[in-house]
């Protein structure tokens, strides 16, 4: 089951021009007051010591250009390997995939770290210290000290955490623990102007035990004990604080501590306690039980609606997915932080848009005057308050979101949450998108929702999970489905769920009438479309997966009109994502229901996608490959749609000529057995295509019969397409098929036919004048040398190829050809040569995801950390390695079968067995990221 987002979060605010949502950029989130941690999209950025150290070296001084020098030292200090500029690239590009696109930048000198306002907690928090000082000194003392228990919040410990007493972080470090220690001295004058001095000396007395030369903290000492009917207290705490001066500093107390103790030995009446606290503010209740599966949206719901500039945020999402749920959980938490509350507005009774803001009003307590309007009148009631309101159920009075733009600018700490099936498209609008529970949460909502219904359920059985992801993680439809189980058995309940719309059909009673079906519910939004809109609904329910706006462009056809994307997505039945826009299932099974979503829609739908693949496939070795390769890899779903599709129209050659586009995209990408039973049964089933086309089916077919270890069946095809190729007289086709054929001879041991065929191989090649076919020729050339043990002949044709491949741009076999250079190297035993060129070789493999090279580069490199007594290590990525070839069902090549065999039994006489054998598994579970920057580091 696809993994699902929870929360979109646009960072640019709502833009008319694109459907409100106007940034598709992830959120970054930078923290470094305490243990440092990167977060994108709230899920913490995992590295290995050395990244991290880079990261929080960029963080401390985000926006400035840093050197490879400057940052070597901060990464390994005095430490530094010779092959640190190469490891420093590799950490580079880790951290470019880790975190949201063009924030990491290359500059002359070195790199520089882009971070956008709010993303770092230094900056929130210096922003807040400073108006909770403006506050505090204007006497607003209620919202100086809601505004400094927030910058407090943001501290978890010390800066940086361990980190923070490296050299490179030491001083900024120093700089922001003094303005802490301000920030507490602020909140504690807040408190005691507020009346609260007995609850702040346990506080205080410890703050003055652990920095006793703060005098502003022994002043608020004093006068809280004085308060608290201790003055006696209060006094001998000035005399040991004049003791401490004296014995440390030989220094007498401030002006501010000798008046202080002048006027409490005064019994001075301007000291009292304050008669009594300023009012509390409003509060929503809290929910009698917290929303399953929303932390880390309300965590995200939460920070965005504390950062000073936030004004308007608007909840969009369809119907039933919980947004009424999240808005009132987040108001009831950050009412009790606010220094006036929380405020609750349902709109849904409404069914003018002008009683919008007279609502509002009512529900402050303001009153229309005869003076002033509506608007004015909320307007100088919240001028000075700092207060969330939320306006629930917006969508069906979405004409008034204007008249809310003056209280706004009247009301600077106003914070407006709105609930809505559509973006209100104002500028100060920061749209979330609610999307579906994740499928734990799914799972743990449904069994309590069924077990509320007095129904008891294996929550953990195979049918629960499978009923739970058909739910789409909508909790409406989970709902609706929970009280079925009362009267069906699990497998009746999956098999009604065959039709999710029709089968959820008996909501809640006191539901509101739109929520009682799912159906009733995408009615709702539907017939608040317009014709085009409508008919591109069911044009787009054919994608299976994302799809682009020029994708839906293309099968919606011209009856789509060219806002009606816009039109779907502003009424949250399209739901934009960073990768592109997409639908949820039952959505995309109501839009299937419609009359567009026919044999047009279909066929168009294939043709887009045809298109797609055939264009992919020339750029696939140009320089653009990786972008290509991602492309093809978002659409794979679509791909295989239309790949059956065209099947069952009988579409044969067409067919045909699909699957042949994407062979080397299938290749690369590990999708090995998939793409060469496809290119089979499409060759099968179309054999009076176009010869060249066959042949390049079949030529496409034993490649990756090579790669799944099949020589056999991997000869037999090559030899078919090489047939081919000489009949119709195609000199590329040939030289490609002996090419493939020689390292097929190479597979099956055939070394010396192996190479009688490449050299014709790169004979035919030159005279063609392709640089590009000459390099792979030559690179398979260099791999039977190598086998033969002959490293020299090896290494000229490897380099000959590294050579024309760099000329050529193509990224994915110049990492080949580094990567053979760097298995030269191992034989040769110069593990200092060997390992840069691995280290490249691995950057850039993994930076096309190019599986079946990043998977040697593992294994050689695994074999210069066995050679250089990092074994530990070692043994790690070669489990690494063996689980990801498992993973894309790749079977190792003769040379790196030799390579990695020698490996293995280097690991196993410097290892003890259980250490080995625990080591090697820990590899095979290891995350992704978390073993390449382990394997540059051998």
């Amino acid at each position: 089951m696809e993994s699902r987002e929870k929360m979109v979060v646009d960072r640019e605010g709502a833009q008319a021009d694109d459907g409100g949502r106007g940034g598709s950029g992830s959120r970054l989130e930078l923290r470094i007051l305490g243990t440092f941690e990167a977060l994108v999209d709230g899920e913490p950025v995992r590295l290995i010591p050395q990244p991290e150290r880079l990261l929080a070296t960029l963080t401390l001084r985000a926006g400035e250009a840093l050197s490879v020098d400057v940052l070597i030292e901060s990464v390994w200090d005095d430490a530094a390997p010779a092959s640190a500029p190469s490891t420093l690239r590799l950490y580079v590009s880790q951290l470019r995939r880790v975190l949201p696109p063009g924030r990491l930048v290359t500059e002359r000198a070195g790199y520089r770290l882009l971070v956008e306002e709010g993303e770092l907690d230094a900056e929130r928090f210096e922003h807040l210290l400073a108006d909770g000082r403006r506050a505090l000194a204007g006497g607003n003392v209620r919202l100086a000290d809601s505004v400094l228990a927030r910058a407090l919040a943001l501290w978890r410990g010390d800066v940086l955490g361990e980190l923070g007493g490296e050299l490179f972080a030491r001083a900024e470090a120093l700089r922001l623990q003094e303005l802490r220690l301000q920030c507490v001295e602020g909140r504690c004058e807040a408190g005691l102007r507020l009346g609260r001095h007995e609850e702040l000396i346990a506080d205080l007395d410890r703050l003055v035990a652990e920095h006793p030369l703060r005098e502003r903290l022994r002043v608020q000492l004093m006068t809280a004990l004085y308060r608290a009917g201790r003055q006696a207290d209060a006094l001998a705490c000035y005399r040991e604080g004049r003791a401490y001066l004296d014995t440390e500093l030989g220094l007498e107390p401030g002006a501010e501590l000798r008046d202080l103790e002048r006027r409490i030995l005064a019994q001075d009446p301007t000291l009292a306690a304050p008669s009594s606290g300023p009012a509390t503010g409003r509060r929503v209740p809290a929910p009698s039980t917290r929303p399953v599966g929303r932390d880390r949206d309300l965590r995200t719901l939460r920070g965005l609606l504390l950062e000073p500039r936030t004004r308007l945020v608007s909840l969009v999402g369809p119907a039933g997915i919980g947004k009424t749920r999240l808005a009132i959980e987040a108001a009831s938490e950050l009412g009790e932080q606010l220094a006036d509350g929380a405020l609750l507005v349902d709109l849904a009774p409404l069914s003018d848009p002008a009683q919008v803001v007279p609502a509002l009003g009512r529900a402050l307590g303001v009153r229309e005057g005869e003076s002033a309007s509506w608007s004015e009148a909320i307007s100088a009631e919240l001028a000075g308050s700092e207060i969330l309101v939320v306006l629930d159920n917006f969508e069906h009075v979405v004409e008034a979101a204007a008249e809310l733009v003056p209280i706004i600018d009247a009301a600077p700490r106003l914070t407006l949450l709105v609930t809505s099936r559509s973006v209100l498209r104002l500028s100060a609008e920061r749209v979330v998108d609610v999307r579906p529970l994740d499928a734990t949460a799914a799972r743990e909502l449904f069994a309590s929702r069924v077990t509320a219904s007095g129904v008891e359920v294996d929550a953990r059985s195979a049918l629960f999970t499978e009923i739970c992801d058909r739910l789409d993680g909508v909790p409406l439809a989970i709902e609706l489905a929970a009280p079925w189980f009362r009267s069906r058995s699990a497998a009746e309940l999956l098999q009604l769920l065959d039709s999710r719309l029709d089968a959820l059909a008996a909501g809640a009673r006191d539901a509101p009438e739109r929520h009682r079906t799912m159906r009733a519910a995408i009615d709702w939004s539907f017939g608040l479309l317009d014709p085009a809109a409508q008919h591109l609904l069911g044009r787009v329910s054919l994608f299976r997966n994302r799809f682009t706006p020029e994708a839906a462009a293309a099968v919606g056809g011209e009856q789509a009109g060219g806002g009606a994307l816009d039109a779907l997505v502003a009424a949250s039945v399209v739901q934009r994502h960073p990768s592109g826009y997409g639908l949820l299932e039952v959505v995309r099974e109501y839009g299937r229901d419609l009359p567009s979503a026919g044999v047009e829609g279909h066929d168009l739908h294939a043709a887009y996608f045809s298109g797609l693949a055939d264009r992919a496939e020339s750029e696939l070795s140009g320089p653009d490959q990786g972008a290509w390769l991602e492309q093809l890899e978002l659409a794979h779903d679509d791909l295989r749609g239309a790949l059956d599709w065209l099947g069952r129209r009988g579409e044969d050659e067409a067919r045909l000529r699909l699957a042949a586009s994407l062979g080397r995209f299938w290749y690369v990408r590990g999708y090995l057995s998939e793409g060469l039973e496809r290119l089979a049964d499409a060759v099968e089933r179309a054999p009076g295509a176009d010869p060249a086309l066959l042949a390049n089916a079949l030529r496409t077919a034993s490649a990756l019969a090579v790669l799944r270890g099949d020589y056999s069946r991997a000869r037999a095809l090559a030899e078919r397409a090489l047939a081919l190729y000489r009949e119709i007289g195609d000199e590329t086709g040939i030289v490609r098929s002996l090419s493939n054929l020689g390292a097929i001879l190479l597979g099956l041991g055939e070394l010396e036919r192996a190479a009688d065929s490449l050299d014709e191989c790169i004979v035919a090649a030159e005279a063609l004048g392709d640089g590009r076919l000459i390099a792979l020729a030559r690179n398979n050339r260099g791999d039977v040398a190598l086998s033969q043990g002959d490293l020299e002949v090896a290494a000229d044709q490897f380099e000959q190829s590294l050579a024309l491949l760099r000329e050529a741009n193509d990224v994915a076999n110049v990492a080949r050809a580094l990567y053979n250079l760097g298995a030269v190297e191992i034989e040769r035993g110069r593990t200092e040569l060997a390992q840069p060129l691995l280290v490249e070789a691995l950057e850039l493999s993994t930076g096309v995801n190019d599986k079946e090279d990043t998977a040697w580069c593992l294994i050689a490199l695994a074999a210069v950390g066995a050679q250089v007594g990092k074994a530990e290590d070692a043994t790690v990525v070669l489990g690494f390695a063996d689980a990801f070839l498992g993973r894309i069902g790749a079977a190792i090549k003769p040379s790196e079968q030799l390579l990695y065999d020698r490996t293995l039994a280097q690991l196993q006489a410097a290892l003890d067995r259980a250490e080995l054998e625990a080591l090697f598994e820990a590899g095979g579970i290891m995350d992704d990221g978390r073993a390449l920057s382990l394997a540059a580091s051998l």
